[in-house]
């Protein structure tokens, strides 16, 4: 069986990833790993998923597919959010966005162990 957490640390190991967090559609964390741990996960999980969903709809207003992912840069950091099927969602906190190519790789490599592991492969 695949541990969440372990997959999740994959992504720390990343240079400037300092969150991954796998999240529920409904904003639950199903599961999450901190580099730091200053910013409040689960806050941070529900609020993504409203940010998602106006995605989401933007992309059907503008008849352009299926939304793949969605990129929040700031100031002092980037926000990657990235949909795991119709029931969850993995998000990730960097620094800046130089390793965003990483990050995004990261997730595609990961998509099907982390949906085994949430039993909705």
């Amino acid at each position: 069986m695949v541990d969440l957490k372990q997959v999740l640390n994959r992504f720390l190991s990343i240079s400037g990833v300092r969150q991954a967090l796998i999240v529920g559609r409904d904003g639950l964390m199903i599961e999450g790993s901190s580099r730091d741990g200053k910013e409040d996960m689960e806050a941070i999980g529900a609020i993504t998923t409203t940010g998602l969903g106006a995605a989401e709809a933007i992309g059907q207003e503008i008849a352009r597919g299926s939304l793949v992912g969605v990129l929040m840069e700031y100031e002092h950091g980037l926000v990657s959010v990235d949909p795991l099927g119709e029931f969850a969602l993995i998000v990730t906190l960097s620094d800046n966005a130089s390793n965003i190519g990483r990050i995004r790789h990261l997730v595609k490599a990961s998509r099907n162990e982390i949906l085994e592991a949430l039993d909705i492969a």
